[in-house]
């Protein structure tokens, strides 16, 4: 117990959330020289439970942002129906708002509304987002134009919530401890880093389920309801509506700071107006040392700003880091849907790999805290934050490398599809004769044989892109056939020649997106004389496809993996089949009036999802060692008035790291996926050298020149608080510029 005395004529007077400096005014604590003294249930009991609330909202509103953005890849890529690169683009666009948006928020918190009403104000555009975006995502909303506006517009409004929020609800649940409740304090704030992980973990693990495993339309038929986005989606904008009415619960209990200025503001004044009077200032007379020196602004705002702009000097290389670590949600995620994801009893959804980011940052940092870092102190090894900086940089590249080597095994077993401006022709012999097809359109080399009831190898040659393609065979009757088709790049047209004499051709597309399930997918193609009906018998249930066309390819059908069986009925006939099914490979199946046959047309995921961890493990390292390190390191760096400028333009990098995404993927100058990721590696390689040298000129600021700074930011603090508590808080912003600016810090 600390130098705390208690008269037991005034414990009654106590309550349970009362800060030390109410408890000192009521006469019941006289000294309080250090928190860490007391014992457990002394700090219990001067704890302010209210901030429980700021805890719970947090981890639901993590919850929300993750969930959503687990599954909103595949959202745009197998629902809108956007390519691997625009989904992308869009993915990471996304991104860019959201952690741009801090930077205006905190800004209206400190300046406007104060931190309360901007949590509680933005939070209603948070969730009303997420309602937009679920909506969106209902298939029996027929328009697909519907379904793109309101994704889109739902996604800007989920981008602005979050960012709008993100600078204030921790430094919020700060203010609600008094200066002296340092330990209390940090207690918060693991809490705190703990609820965000745990929503994190949590939501990425079972929103995907959410996608994959129920199944929303019962009744309903096709492919847009093989998938439950609207569940997936609408459980986040659930837990976003929890996470409000958790923070406004506690609203009677909290301490609201009135706003007192945007500091990042007046720094960017700072740095406008030093820029403006050195341009004027003619360069025989530009006499003074720095540029800033010239700036309408007081010595220390301008002393101030220049420490925060060395530190700023190093963040230059640090967006090429985030342009690699958010690729997890894209890139990589795409990479998992190409392997299997059995691990025994186990199956990892593509959209689930993400999961082990958070598993792995939670079990390396304490890990590393007890380990590595006190024997490298230990042994007198100087792993300086600089270093550990720079060497984050590596290990993300290095990620990089090990994904590209994972891409090029891939590859190698993967089915070649066609590229931008290119599509393939596969063509299915029904007919009871070997026929050659040749092409019938100028300037194109097209010359296949196909033997009977078989198909030719699509990959081996793929045509440059054009609006119509007519193909011509003789038939096994001598005649002439020909079939015109309007191909779409990067698909793969078909050709189905019917009949036994083959006289009877017909066109179409097939399909080549695998499942993203652990299953594969079968379609069936009629090449009798009549309608047939079809019943598919999984380990989920039973599939109907009914009067299935002659000439027409019925819809592709998600199956389990090993043998699946089909029952088909033709009005004449009635007989069974069975198909043996192969993680992620696709298979058509031809039946015709006495006789089935099938081909497979996209190979199976022969490699584990196991051979992904080493690359989600080493660029956690990398996360571990420069943004966990780097954000303390700037942090300690930057003046007392300073820090929240310093953590905005850390969240500014993340948005610029996938700025660099969308220029690289937006330009679509990189066919192999292989190429890219090593551009990426060699990229972040760059940056690391460029940081090294940035760091060796770097002069570290003696910490100890804040100290004075620090201390009567201290007892302002305490007053203020003491004031906000007593309901009269008439303290001008600007008494005292060191407190001012770093009291209302947004912790982003």
């Amino acid at each position: 117990m600390g130098d705390v005395t208690k008269s037991d004529r005034d414990k009654d007077s106590l309550s349970d959330g009362d800060s030390l400096s109410e408890i000192r005014e009521k006469g019941v604590v006289e000294t309080i020289e250090d928190e860490e003294d007391m014992s457990c249930s002394d700090q219990w009991r001067y704890y302010p439970k209210h901030v429980l609330f700021i805890v719970g909202m947090e981890f639901c509103e993590r919850f929300s942002y993750y969930g959503m953005r687990s599954v909103l890849l595949l959202y745009l890529r197998n629902y809108l129906g956007f390519d691997d690169d625009l989904a992308t683009a869009v993915y990471h666009a996304f991104t860019v708002l959201a952690y741009f948006t801090p930077v205006i928020g905190a800004i209206i918190a400190d300046s406007y509304w104060g931190k309360f009403k901007t949590i509680w104000l933005v939070s209603l555009i948070y969730i009303a987002g997420h309602i937009v975006k679920t909506i969106g995502s209902i298939p029996l909303i027929p328009s697909a134009t519907v379904h793109v506006v309101l994704s889109m517009i739902g996604l800007v409004m989920i981008a602005c919530g979050t960012g709008g929020i993100k600078p204030c609800v921790s430094s919020f649940g700060g203010d609600q401890f008094s200066p002296e409740q340092t330990v209390s304090r940090k207690q918060f704030f693991s809490l705190f880093y703990l609820a965000i992980n745990a929503g994190s973990l949590i939501s990425t693990f079972v929103t995907p389920i959410l996608r994959a495993d129920v199944n929303c339309y019962p009744n309903q038929e096709g492919p847009e309801f093989d998938e439950c986005y609207a569940l997936a989606f609408g459980v986040p904008a659930a837990l976003m509506v929890v996470a409000l009415i958790l923070f406004l619960a506690g609203s009677r209990w909290y301490i609201k700071f009135p706003p007192q200025g945007s500091v990042f503001w007046r720094f960017c004044q700072c740095i406008g107006s030093g820029i403006k009077h050195w341009w004027k200032t003619p360069r025989k007379e530009r006499t003074k040392e720095h540029w800033l020196d010239n700036a309408k602004a007081d010595p220390k705002m301008i002393r101030d700003t220049k420490y925060v702009l060395r530190v700023l000097v190093l963040f230059i290389p640090l967006p090429f880091f985030w342009a690699l670590f958010d690729q997890q949600g894209s890139r990589w995620t795409l990479q998992a849907i190409e392997l299997d994801g059995h691990l025994n009893n186990i199956h990892l959804l593509p959209d689930q790999i993400e999961t082990l980011n958070p598993i792995f940052i939670v079990t390396l940092i304490p890990l590393f805290e007890v380990t590595l870092y006190p024997c490298l102190r230990h042994f007198k090894i100087g792993f300086t934050p600089l270093r550990r900086m720079g060497l984050g940089l590596f290990l993300a590249g290095l990620s990089f490398v090990v994904a590209g080597i994972l891409q090029i095994q891939i590859e190698d077993g993967q089915t070649p599809l066609p590229g931008r401006d290119q599509f393939g022709v596969r063509i299915y012999n029904d007919a009871g004769c070997e026929i050659n097809v040749l092409s019938a359109t100028d300037g194109v080399e097209f010359d296949v044989i196909v033997p009977p009831k078989n198909t030719n190898n699509f990959t081996e040659d793929f045509l440059s892109w054009r609006e119509d393609f007519t193909l011509t065979y003789v038939d096994c009757n001598g005649d002439d056939r020909t079939a015109t088709m309007s191909p779409i790049a990067e698909t793969v047209q078909e050709l189905i020649i019917r009949d036994e004499d083959g006289s009877l051709p017909s066109v179409g597309m097939m399909p080549t997106k695998k499942s993203e399930d652990g299953g594969g997918k079968i379609s069936f193609i009629n090449t009798g004389s009549g309608n047939i009906s079809i019943i598919i018998n999984t380990e989920s249930g039973t599939v109907e496809i009914e009067d299935l066309e002659p000439g027409k390819r019925s819809d592709d059908v998600p199956v389990e993996i090993e043998t699946n069986l089909y029952y088909i009925d033709d009005g004449s006939m009635e007989y069974n089949g069975s198909i043996f099914v192969e993680v992620g490979a696709m298979y058509t199946i031809i039946i015709d009036d006495d006789s089935t046959w099938n081909t497979r047309d996209i190979n199976p995921n022969t490699i584990s999802v196991a051979w992904i961890f080493p690359q989600f493990f080493i660029i956690t390292l990398g996360e571990v060692f420069l943004s966990v390190t780097g954000l303390e390191f700037s942090y300690s760096q930057a003046p007392p008035s300073m820090k929240s400028v310093v953590t905005s333009f850390w969240l500014l990098t993340v948005s610029f790291g996938n700025i660099i995404v969308l220029i690289i993927t937006g330009a679509q100058t990189i066919e192999s996926q292989v190429a890219e990721f090593f551009l990426f590696a060699g990229l972040i390689f760059l940056a690391g050298l460029i940081f090294i040298v940035l760091a060796y000129f770097y002069i570290p600021v003696d910490e100890h020149e804040f100290d004075e700074e620090i201390r009567l930011e201290s007892d302002r603090n305490k007053e203020l608080h003491k004031q906000v508590k007593g309901k009269a808080v008439s303290v001008h912003p600007y008494e005292n510029e060191a407190f001012a600016e770093d009291e209302h810090v947004t912790a982003l």
